[in-house]
């Protein structure tokens, strides 16, 4: 309405500009800056699911601190605004030319001679740990150079939007870029903690953007500031209901309520092994994903495995890559030692079709001697036998042959190896901290000290921990890194004695290495369940099918025996199957061993007393087992949709009483002088457009009054108080201060009560719970 437009009055004259309160004035974007600095700072945290550790935190503080600062004080020396960007992007550049090119710069922020270089490497190793790597992915400096480029140039956008473009809703959109990254990459999606960060950082924003408008502008103008703040908690309550009800509400969602466990999968999940051993999320999937098939000859359940972990500082296992050592080309593979079983061992046969199995690594029986029908260009490292995509290619899709042969082995073969001699083998594979906990040596301590002989050590740690003491579950407590393989992870494993297989495998290749038995630990998929089906092989071979999901994935320790390489063995309880070899004998009329699974896709034993039940089917249990899930995801639907519907019917209204009572209080203290009867009208106005009866763009004061007051909606008393407000703000936006009417808010009240008796239930549910006046300036 043109009438409503404030007049800005005239400076008295002969009065000069006061410059210091000038000064403050245009320093209020200092407080905006901030603002944005917190928020997208807040918001990165949720980095801290993709990137192992808090190590990238410093450089991502000193870039994007750094590149608002040099924004803020563009602004103080009244760059032009499409300037203040550029001089943001500058800042950036310098800023990573600081961190990550120490000996390739100028004046330490300008790039030098070799950058280009260096930076092709940084981006090279970025682009290897993304592709080769699972989140949380190892710190290094190409990540992090990354990291620290994204978020700058989102907190350039943040504060663009926020503070050049006065759009501080809008900046909401930048922030939920640095969302999506975990969103995407990680099974459990964002988390309930950094999603409230990333709110509480963008109303921040808001709250920091209204007040620096509030206090620049005056009357009309100071009141639609508080018209911003109103839309966009408006909009970010919206926003926060439809992502809770969406990822319930339309399939494509994997199970769970976002920000907790909801990731789009409108294709099929792509699936990977984390080399690091994060195989926790995997377990607990109540579904299971990924399904992988695999035929083979081998007349011994096989375990797939895709890379071994025989790095160890204490904290997590990793993959030594040895890119410098590896060999091209899979057809013809593996050592003299390995090949040589080909004409003394036992060999098999495997095809493996992966689907959606995404890894660089290439699953594969131990130890594989040759690998045909593979799209791509791969290695293999004559260490471990583990083959590796040289070309940034994945499993995806494959359908591949492996041949594979590995030595007869015994209880009396192992038996007669002595211990492994000094420098036979890497000292990586003994290598462990100083930092070593007390439990885990005493343990050590207590079930080898007396055993002179490598196999009967390795024997008595592995039955130690499948004993009736240990408890396999996948429910262990995740939180505080419990979900994890460090030193400090196996001592509490060790204290509790419940766990999974990242635990088992991790605590028997640490006590192995501190009894002198090299060690390390593989990460593939368990035998899995047979399919009943069999398929031709090459050369006609009849093959055995199976099928393994992403509740087949395992870790289980490899120990390294002189003479004979490499044995696995299986200390996870209820897991896996345990090798004939490493199968505890027993006197007779002794109790029979607790041996647990030993057949792949079989039962784990019943407990004593418990009545076996033959008529039981096993797509009856498990379609049992399912009523409860689908019984869980009903309710979390149902109870999602009533948070969103409680959420989209309140906010509005207390957003709307919040604003009246706001102009109220103002009312009463300005009563009397100018600016109340402002408040007064805007109200007035407010009310009517709740009402369906807004103003329109060529409304006066006097003809909205006569239009409202010729309506059927309200009555004689109610046009009356509306032309007292009408005339009150016209007056004191235009007359001389002694001529200014007054009008009372009880004018307002009676308006608002004819208003709501005039109009029909529908509409009153409208103007108090959906009032339109919150879409529209004050």
């Amino acid at each position: 309405m043109t009438s409503t437009l404030p007049r800005t009055a005239p400076a008295p004259q002969g009065s000069a500009p006061h410059t210091g309160r000038r000064f403050r004035t245009d320093q209020r974007h200092w407080v905006s800056s901030a603002a944005v600095f917190v928020a997208v700072m807040l918001t990165s945290l949720n980095l801290n699911s993709v990137v192992l550790g808090w190590t990238w935190l410093n450089p991502v503080a000193f870039t994007v601190g750094g590149v608002l600062l040099v924004m803020s004080v563009a602004r103080s020396v009244r760059l032009p605004g499409a300037l203040v960007p550029v001089a943001g992007i500058l800042a950036l550049v310098g800023s990573l030319v600081w961190q990550f090119f120490p000996t390739n710069n100028v004046f330490g922020i300008f790039p030098g001679e070799g950058a280009a270089g260096r930076l092709a490497v940084l981006l090279s190793h970025a682009e290897n740990t993304v592709v080769s790597q699972v989140a949380p992915v190892l710190p290094g400096t190409g990540i992090f150079m990354v990291i620290c480029a994204g978020l700058g140039l989102i907190a350039i956008l943040t504060d663009t939007l926020a503070t050049t473009l006065r759009m501080p809703a809008i900046s909401g959109l930048a922030l939920l870029a640095v969302l999506v990254i975990p969103a995407a990459v990680r099974q459990q999606s964002v988390g309930v903690p950094g999603f409230v960060a990333a709110v509480v950082g963008f109303l921040l924003i808001l709250g920091c953007v209204q007040w620096r408008d509030s206090q620049q502008a005056k009357g009309p103008s100071h009141d639609a500031s508080g018209g911003r703040l109103v839309r966009g908690l408006s909009i970010g309550a919206a926003a926060l209901a439809v992502t809770v009800l969406v990822p319930l509400a339309i399939p494509g969602f994997n199970v769970g309520a976002f920000p907790q466990g909801a990731k789009v999968n409108l294709w099929g999940t792509a699936t990977g092994l984390n080399p690091v051993v994060t195989l926790g999320n995997d377990l607990r999937n109540p579904t299971g994903y990924g399904r992988i098939t695999y035929a083979t000859d081998s007349p011994d359940p096989l375990y797939l495995r895709a890379v071994t972990l025989e790095d160890f500082d204490g904290q997590r296992w990793e993959p030594d890559q040895r890119y410098s050592l590896r060999e091209p080309g899979v057809e013809d593979m593996g050592t003299d030692e390995v090949r040589a079983a080909i004409d003394t061992g036992v060999v098999s046969t495997t095809r493996i079709t992966t689907d959606s199995f995404t890894s660089p690594w290439l699953l594969a029986p131990y130890a594989p001697v040759g690998v045909s029908n593979l799209s791509g260009r791969w290695s293999w490292d004559p260490q471990n036998l583990s083959v590796i995509a040289t070309d940034n290619g994945s499993t995806a899709q494959q359908r591949y042959d492996v041949r594979s042969a590995e030595p007869v082995l015994s209880r009396e073969v192992l038996e007669d190896i002595s211990p492994v001699p000094e420098g036979a083998v890497d000292s990586q594979f003994l290598a462990l901290p100083d930092t070593t906990p007390g439990i885990i040596r005493a343990t050590a301590a207590e079930l080898t000290e007396d055993i002179a002989n490598p196999y009967q050590q390795a024997l008595a740690i592995q039955n130690y921990l499948r004993g009736p003491e240990f408890t396999y579950s996948v429910d262990a407590p995740v939180e505080g890194g419990y979900d994890g393989n460090s030193l400090d992870v196996v001592a509490r494993f060790l204290e509790s004695r419940s766990g999974y297989c990242v635990h088992y495998a991790g605590s028997m290749a640490v006590m192995a290495r501190l009894a002198g038995i090299p060690s390390r630990v593989a990460v593939g998929y368990a035998p899995g369940d047979a399919t009943g089906q069999s398929v031709q092989g090459p050369d006609g071979l009849e093959l055995t099918e199976f099928t393994v999901t992403s509740l087949d994935a395992h870790a289980w320790p490899e120990l390294y025996f002189d003479g004979i390489g490499w044995v696995k063995f299986e200390p996870t309880p209820s897991r896996g199957v345990v090798p004939d070899y490493a199968q505890t004998a027993f006197a007779p009329g002794s109790p029979v061993p607790n041996t647990d699974d030993l057949t792949p896709g079989g039962n784990p034993p019943l407990e004593p007393g418990t009545p076996a039940d033959p008529t039981v089917d096993a797509d009856d249990q498990s379609a049992g087992e399912a009523v409860p899930d689908r019984a869980r995801q009903t309710s979390a639907l149902i109870t999602g949709a009533l948070v969103v519907a409680v959420l989209l019917t309140i906010v509005p209204f207390l957003l709307r009483t919040l604003r009246s009572r706001n102009r109220r209080r103002r009312f009463t203290a300005a009563s009397g002088s100018r600016g109340a009867a402002t408040l007064a009208w805007a109200e007035a106005t407010d009310l009517a457009a709740d009402y369906g009866l807004p103003s329109l763009p060529t409304d006066t004061p006097r003809t909205f009054t006569a239009r409202l007051a010729a309506s059927t909606r309200i009555d004689d008393a109610a046009a009356a108080a509306l032309a007292r407000l009408s005339r009150a703000y016209e007056a004191e936006e235009y007359a001389h201060p002694e001529l200014l009417v007054h009008a009372g808010w009880e004018d307002l009240e009676s308006f608002d009560r004819s208003l709501r008796e005039g109009s029909s239930r529908a509409v009153r549910f409208r103007a108090r719970w959906l009032p339109r006046s919150l879409s529209r300036a004050s």
